[in-house]
């Protein structure tokens, strides 16, 4: 049986993962998909610790640090849209495609996001 620290262990890693995933693409035409399923899986798993996760049954770990950033990042970012609308037209310019990667990294590490999943982890 998966304890509840394994399981915000495991949520973060895969949140983290998403991140890494899309800092490591190379501007190549598809990576729009790509970038949008791994930003869709994060921002899943970051509502999951928005609403899901108590802070009192990790009290070594800043969970209410996480989960006000999560939702900083969920309630402040939609790039779902405009990756919809510059699909068709720019999908194959690498000029186009680092910008919308640039932002979306941005997005994660505004406010410390992805430095707070990385301490937590280390904590936990």
């Amino acid at each position: 049986m998966v304890t509840r620290t394994e399981y915000l262990r495991n949520m973060i890693e895969q949140a983290l993962e998403a991140y890494r995933t899309i800092n490591e693409l190379q501007d190549k035409p598809g990576d729009l998909a790509t970038i949008r399923q791994e930003l869709l899986r994060a921002k899943g798993i970051l509502q999951v610790i928005v609403t899901r996760v108590d802070e009192r049954e990790h009290p070594s770990a800043d969970i209410a640090g996480l989960a006000s950033r999560a939702a900083a990042f969920l309630d402040g970012y939609y790039f779902e849209r405009e990756i919809d609308i510059m699909e068709p037209l720019y999908g194959d310019d690498p000029g186009r495609l680092r910008h919308m990667r640039f932002k979306v990294l941005e997005a994660f590490e505004d406010k410390g996001l992805t430095t707070k999943m990385e301490q937590i982890l280390a904590e936990l």
